[in-house]
């Protein structure tokens, strides 16, 4: 387990915290568990260590909130935040903080928390040293929306961005901003992609861009290729300091976090800097992605699959329903599937059973992944991997490498394999 996705496992925990069906089956309970003899459950044992844990952040006495308030707020806001049930808002008017400063303390506290837990655990004296996105709000969105389930559709993209400007035709005028659509002569195609977070994260770059602007028009667009297809808008902004860079980031990061989540790839650019054109766009890569179908009734596992995944050229497609896995691999053809094996209306032996007897589905690997250590069972059931839970980056990128779906050295060598996209192997014999 590395340190850095140890500390999102404490984020993705503290985010249920008072959900005992996520926190029982969380990979943090597996890593935390309970005493030998304990009568407690695993979702209990697992909130009161963090709550235990967020206390011990809690200054000594003799240092005054109300002069020091430093000291003060990791505890104060992890305990505001998780313990009160506050939403970020209501946190901001609790502590006098704006938006980006509590972003940004916010992950600071996650990050204190998660190494007083590791070290309590592991007795280690490394520091912990979480990713610069962990450090702003990048994990925000993620608390708040995380468990919003991707529904993929086909959807007409001029439609969707016709319907967008129309939401911000009054807010455009109040500013006096005039807002233009730009579509190319030719139709586009369609996009199978979230109707709903696709028309969120254009309503946030238009909103921007009508905030950043420094005078004229804000325009909004679209373009395809044979390589992409490409979402738009840019208007003219004046030189930027460095508070306005880091405002940016802030500002951006839930539409950086979902078009993430929708396969997009996200970018911020001048496009003619000595008259200040600056871009935002969305790209999708054209061609059917190779995909991986995850079934695991955990939504936080799910996620993790798609954070480990998110660089490789594999589209990570999650269910929550077992019942749901064969006519989903009949429809999607993955390359393989990763399959859990505790699950509440059917276990994955039988669903791996149900996907080897339809011919439809048979030649599909499947790995299985449970937190009991049965790779000879998953064998002998005829799985073609198994990954033990808590999953790691190293593990997973490994099993699928010894199915010629990675390149080998991108499961050999995970921190290369963060920094680099692993890329796609041949296609497996027998697979789609």
């Amino acid at each position: 387990m590395e340190r850095t996705e140890f500390a999102r496992l404490v984020r993705d925990a503290l985010a249920s915290l008072h959900d005992n069906a996520a926190l029982e089956t969380h990979p943090l309970a597996m890593l935390l568990p309970s005493p030998a003899g304990s009568k407690t459950s695993r979702a209990e044992h697992l909130r009161a260590m963090l709550l235990q844990a967020i206390e011990k952040l809690r200054p000594p006495e003799g240092i005054d909130p109300a002069s020091d308030t430093i000291p003060w707020r990791p505890y104060l806001i992890l305990w505001g935040r998780y313990a009160d049930g506050l939403d970020l808002q209501a946190l901001e008017q609790r502590l006098a903080l704006s938006t980006r400063h509590l972003c940004r303390e916010h992950g600071r506290a996650i990050t204190a928390l998660a190494s007083l837990l590791w070290d309590e655990t592991f007795s280690s004296a490394e520091p912990l040293k979480a990713p610069v996105a962990d450090t702003t709000d990048a994990n925000a969105p993620a608390d708040e929306l995380g468990d919003f389930e991707v529904m993929r559709e086909s959807i007409d993209l001029a439609e969707v961005l016709q319907a967008t400007i129309g939401a911000l035709r009054r807010r455009a005028e109040s500013v006096g901003a005039d807002l233009i659509l730009s579509l190319p002569r030719d139709d586009l195609p369609s996009l199978q992609t979230d109707r709903i977070i696709l028309r969120q994260i254009l309503l946030t770059l238009l909103n921007y861009a009508l905030r950043m602007r420094s005078g004229g028009a804000v325009v909004i667009g679209a373009e395809a290729t044979s390589a992409y297809i490409a979402l738009w808008t840019r208007y003219r902004t004046a030189g930027q300091p460095a508070t306005q860079v880091a405002e940016k980031e802030d500002a951006l990061q839930v539409a950086r976090y979902w078009a993430q989540r929708l396969g997009a790839s996200f970018d911020t650019k001048h496009v003619h800097p000595p008259s200040g054109l600056e871009q935002l766009s969305l790209h999708w890569p054209r061609g059917e992605q190779s995909a991986i179908l995850v079934v695991d009734d955990q939504e936080v596992a799910i996620h993790l699959f798609e954070r480990y995944l998110h660089r490789a050229p594999l589209r990570v497609v999650g269910i929550r329903e077992p019942k749901q896995a064969l006519a989903e691999a009949r429809r999607l053809r993955p390359r393989a599937i990763i399959l859990d094996v505790m699950m509440p209306t059917q276990d994955g032996w039988e669903v791996l059973q149900t996907l080897q007897a339809d011919p439809d589905t048979s030649h599909i690997p499947v790995i299985i992944c449970s937190v009991w250590d049965v790779p000879e069972l998953a064998s002998a059931y005829g799985a073609a991997g198994f990954v033990k839970k808590p999953v790691n980056r190293r593990d997973l990128l490994e099993a699928l490498a010894r199915l010629q779906l990675l390149d080998s050295s991108a499961g050999s060598h995970p921190t290369d394999a963060e920094e680099s996209p692993p890329t796609l192997a041949g296609t497996r014999a027998g697979a789609s």
